[in-house]
C-alpha cells in the first residue's frame, strides 16, 4: 500500500506541473484589468461562503475491517469524435471499481455509476493503480460503502488521452462525445446499472444514478460534461480545476462571465435547481484555487439557478476547501470523503 501511495503522490507532482504550465501560459496573456478583477473577486469572496472540508477520520480506511471492492480492466472501442474524416476504430482501456459482493449473475440488484477523469500526464491508474490493486481511493470507496455513507457504486476511471489528438485541452473539452457515444453504452450494458437502455431516453431516465468527477484537467473535463450532458448526468464533482468553456482558466480570469455561461447551459437544458448537483473542491494551497474559487463564488450569486449549501437536500452547489491540501491526492480524497455521501440521494 505504501508503494501505491508513494506512486500516486509522485504522479500528483507531474499533474501539478502540467496544470500549472497550462494555467501560467494562459494567465500570462491576460490583460491587467482581467487580473485585477479576478484578484478582487477572490479576495472579496473569502468571507462570503462556507467552504468546510472535514478531515478523513483516523483509521477510517482500515483495510482489515472494510470489505474490499475489486478493480478490473475495461476495454471499449471508440472513434475520433473530433473529425468526420477519420473512420478508424480505436481501443481504449479504463479501470472499473466493482463494490464488494458485486455479482454479475445477480440481475436484480442495480448500481449507481461514478465516472472519474484523471489530471494531466496521468492515467486511470492515478485513482486505482491497476487491475487487482488497492489504493487510497479504492480504500476510501470501500470505507464509504462499508459504513453506509454511500450506496454500493460502480466507479469507472477513464482517460482523455487517445491515439489521434495530442492537444490536452481539446481532448478534455470534447471527451463528453466519447463518453456518451462509447463509454456509457459499453459500460452500462455490461454491468448492472439503473439504465434500462443506453439510448437517449434510457440515459435520461437513469440520470439520478449517474455522476462524473475529475481532478485538475479532469475537473476541466467535468465542467465540459456538465455543460453538454445535463440530460444524462445529475451529479458532478469537479476537483481542483475550473471551467474552460470560455478559454483556459476562464473561471479565474472572467468568473462572472463563466458563471453566466454555465447558467445559460442549465436553462437551455431545461433543468431546475432541484435537478442537478455540483460538489466541487480544492486544496487551500492548490494551484487551481485562484481559478476555481472565483468561479464558484460567481455561481453562488446566481441563486435562482445555483443554490449554495453543503446539504443537497437544501441546495445544489458547494465548494469544499481542504485546509491541509495542495494540488494532490490528499485533497482529492478529502473532497470525495465529504462529497460522495451527498450523491445519489434523489431517485
Amino acid at each position: 500500500m505504501k508503494k501505491s501511495l508513494l506512486l500516486i503522490m509522485l504522479i500528483s507532482t507531474v499533474t501539478f506541473a502540467s496544470y500549472a504550465q497550462k494555467s501560467a501560459k494562459t494567465q500570462s496573456t491576460d490583460s491587467a484589468t482581467e487580473s485585477k478583477n479576478a484578484s478582487k473577486t477572490s479576495a472579496q469572496s473569502q468571507s462570503d461562503i462556507s467552504t468546510l472540508c472535514k478531515d478523513i477520520p483516523f483509521d477510517f480506511m482500515n483495510t482489515t475491517k472494510n470489505p474490499m471492492g475489486a478493480v478490473v480492466n475495461f476495454v471499449y472501442e471508440t472513434t475520433n469524435h473530433l473529425t468526420a474524416t477519420d473512420s478508424k476504430t480505436y481501443k481504449k482501456v479504463a479501470l472499473v471499481y466493482l463494490p464488494h459482493n458485486y455479482d454479475e449473475n445477480d440481475t436484480q440488484t442495480r448500481y449507481n455509476v461514478l465516472y472519474l477523469m484523471h489530471g494531466g500526464s496521468n492515467t486511470p491508474g492515478w485513482y486505482f493503480g491497476g487491475a487487482n490493486s488497492s489504493t487510497r481511493i479504492t480504500q476510501l470507496l470501500d470505507a464509504l460503502i462499508a459504513t453506509g455513507q454511500m450506496e454500493p457504486t460502480i466507479v469507472c476511471a477513464v482517460t482523455y488521452y487517445n491515439d489521434y489528438c495530442k492537444n490536452d485541452t481539446a481532448n478534455c473539452t470534447n471527451f463528453y462525445k466519447e463518453l456518451i457515444s462509447d463509454v456509457i453504452p459499453a459500460l452500462e450494458s455490461k454491468y448492472h446499472t439503473y439504465a434500462k437502455s443506453t439510448d437517449t431516453e434510457g440515459l435520461a431516465e437513469s440520470r439520478y444514478h449517474r455522476a462524473f468527477g475529475g481532478f485538475s484537467m479532469g475537473s476541466v473535463t467535468t465542467w465540459s460534461v456538465f455543460e453538454h450532458c445535463l440530460n444524462e448526468f445529475a451529479y458532478f464533482m469537479p476537483i481542483s480545476g475550473d471551467s474552460w468553456s470560455l478559454g483556459n482558466t476562464a473561471g479565474g480570469r472572467i468568473p462572472q462571465l463563466t458563471a453566466d455561461y454555465l447558467q445559460k447551459k442549465v436553462l437551455e437544458a431545461g433543468k431546475s435547481p432541484a435537478e442537478f448537483f455540483i460538489y466541487s473542491g480544492c486544496g487551500a494551497h492548490d494551484i487551481a484555487k485562484p481559478n476555481l474559487h472565483p468561479q464558484i463564488t460567481a455561481m453562488q450569486k446566481l441563486s435562482d439557478t445555483f443554490i449554495y449549501s453543503d446539504d443537497f437536500s437544501k441546495g445544489n452547489l458547494y465548494e469544499a476547501i481542504y485546509q491541509k491540501g495542495g494540488h494532490d491526492v490528499l485533497t482529492v480524497s478529502a473532497v470525495m470523503y465529504n462529497g460522495l455521501p451527498q450523491f445519489f440521494r434523489k431517485k
